[in-house]
């Protein structure tokens, strides 16, 4: 048995590694994923925004340092001509100007920023709005704005420490869980590469299963003294083998780069996650092939099945943000374990959906045996019979 899914998988795996159609159609969801969240990094994340300095004394250098360490927006130095003519054109979101007379009106406490926002998006206006205001109160409260030391509390995050005295009526007390914040692009990217163990899975066995229809081998396996237990191995361990030789080589460069940085000690549960989402997949992919008669109408479908699966597993968002009905619908899916469980492992202290996570990816993985070893046999045995006739 072990000898005829290794000769199944090796077909399999060969077969995908040398026809350029079926490659592409591996990557190409992933890699237009990946583009995705990259736009919606830049998009989203940071807005281009004009500073108009007019004044340069000690007061104005502080607030520009401050406005350039925003993670709102990027500052980009023009005149106010230069800063007009960009807000007709949208280049930019908005214009900040640092007045000429800012010393002397700080010291007066009457100083003041001037920022004129194309408030046409909610969410990159209340950018601006943020970081504009941080940026005045770091001047008069360092510790309200973040920049002052940090020391340990006992919750294993940071809390500001305040050194002075706060003008405010109200303070603030700020505990991050962890330092420093995970970068957005980050955070997307590990729903990329359950993506890419989930389409690499689901599309290697669909396509190996539909091609055999196609081609006219599932006739030929009929006849075979081979198990179809044995044969449905071989796809299910191809599909496998596809998509951890992908997210390997992924993971890997990224990890060595530094972009991915796990503790030692949590790479075996990432590994584990990863085989397990892999596992997983190739059940919806022998669905998917036995759904369809031709390769052509089998990559359609497994791309829209895999590209649902990821949105529904948290691709651009977290899953407990979304409606209840939502999030039920997304516990259905495989790629929800396997999203919420790389982000324990790379980002969190503790892991405490783990077993969870593992036990559902590994169910789907051996339900995926059984139910393809049972639907494989259907139309292996509807041939035999009519043969037989």
């Amino acid at each position: 048995m072990i000898r005829v899914a290794f000769a199944v998988a090796r077909c399999d795996v060969a077969r995908w590694l040398r026809s350029p159609t079926l490659l592409a159609a591996t990557l190409i969801p992933a890699l237009g994923m990946t583009l995705m969240v990259l736009a919606l990094t830049y998009a989203v994340g940071r807005q281009p925004v004009a500073l108009v300095q007019l004044g340069h004394g000690p007061t104005a250098k502080r607030l520009e340092r401050i406005l350039r360490e925003s993670d709102g927006f990027w500052l980009k130095p023009y005149t106010p001509e230069q800063a007009a003519r960009a807000l007709r054109k949208q280049w930019v979101a908005g214009a900040i100007t640092i007045p000429a007379d800012i010393e002397e009106a700080a010291a007066g406490n009457k100083g003041h920023l001037d920022a004129l926002i194309n408030n046409v998006d909610l969410d990159f206006s209340d950018d601006i709005r943020r970081s504009v205001s941080k940026a005045a109160v770091s001047l008069d409260a360092p510790s309200l704005a973040g920049q002052e030391d940090e020391s340990e509390t006992n919750l294993g995050g940071k809390v500001k420490s305040r050194p002075e005295a706060n003008p405010y009526l109200v303070d603030l007390s700020e505990i991050d869980l962890r330092r420093p914040d995970v970068p957005f692009l980050i955070y997307q990217m590990v729903s990329v590469f359950a993506l890419l163990a989930l389409t690499a899975g689901l599309l290697v066995t669909a396509l190996s299963i539909a091609g055999d229809r196609e081609s006219g081998t599932l006739r030929i396996l009929a006849l075979a003294p081979a198990s179809r237990l044995a044969v449905v191995c071989g796809h299910l361990a191809a599909g496998v083998a596809a998509a951890m030789l992908l997210t390997t080589s992924l993971l890997v460069p990224l990890a060595l780069a530094g972009a991915l940085n796990a503790p030692p000690s949590r790479w075996p549960a990432i590994a584990a996650l990863l085989l397990a989402t892999a596992m997983g997949s190739t059940g919806v992919g022998v669905l998917v092939g036995l759904a369809t008669r031709r390769v052509t109408t089998t990559v359609l479908l497994g791309v829209n099945v895999a590209s649902a699966s990821f949105l529904l597993g948290g691709g651009f968002t977290t899953v407990a943000f979304l409606p209840p009905f939502l999030q039920a619908a997304a516990r259905a899916t495989p790629t929800y374990y396997a999203v919420e469980g790389l982000r324990e492992a790379l980002f969190y202290t503790e892991m405490p959906g783990l077993a969870r996570n593992l036990g559902v990816l590994l169910a789907f993985g051996i339900s995926s045996v059984v139910i393809g070893a049972w639907l494989l046999a259907r139309p292996m045995r509807q041939k035999n019979a009519a043969r037989l006739k």
